[in-house]
């Protein structure tokens, strides 16, 4: 039974890396940028203490958070007056298909919700996995799309703190980005 469990939980894992690979061939979204997302939001998830599985619920979501991309018909259509949260709405309904995904799919629907507005409190509705995504996403989309340093990312990224990053996931992405050796303390 265990054995059969695994399999089914290694086979889970496997079908959701390859959906998450959909935006990536389709030319809807960076190549990389879902791995990229995905192992950086692990690494901040372990680093603020989530539990192992809140761990790998969030992998799943960053794996899976531009999947709603493979609703346009092509990248430019952004500018045609869909937001990213409109994308993040459509992916989200995309993955609560999957009945086991349920709480992924709320993960990934508020993604791009800001940490707070200006002259507002923050939404405590917003699960914190989100706002991780939110910030492994910027830092990687920062690198690997507008060519910047680690350390000019990670700037991008504490200067959207109290707004739109949350300062707790900004400072952990920080300490992280230090572990690996991609900054300097």
């Amino acid at each position: 039974a265990f054995a059969r469990y695994h399999s089914t939980k290694v086979t889970y894992g496997q079908t959701i890396r390859a959906l998450a690979q959909i935006p990536e061939v389709a030319g809807l979204a960076p190549s990389g940028h879902s791995t990229r997302t995905g192992d950086l939001a692990v690494a901040i998830a372990q680093e603020i203490g989530l539990h192992p599985n809140e761990v790998v619920e969030l992998e799943y979501a960053a794996l899976m958070h531009d999947v709603g991309r493979i609703t346009l018909n092509e990248p430019a259509i952004v500018k045609a007056g869909f937001t990213e949260e409109d994308i993040a709405r459509w992916g989200s309904q995309i993955i609560a298909e999957a009945p086991y995904l349920q709480h992924v799919s709320t993960l990934v629907a508020q993604q791009h919700r800001p940490y707070r507005s200006p002259g507002t409190e923050t939404d405590p509705d917003v699960p914190v996995a989100s706002k991780i995504i939110k910030v492994a996403s910027a830092y990687d989309e920062a690198r690997n799309e507008r060519g910047y340093s680690p350390i000019e990312a990670l700037e991008r990224i504490h200067q959207g703190s109290a707004y739109e990053f949350d300062p707790r996931i900004a400072r952990s992405l920080r300490r992280v980005l230090i572990y690996r050796g991609e900054i300097s303390a």
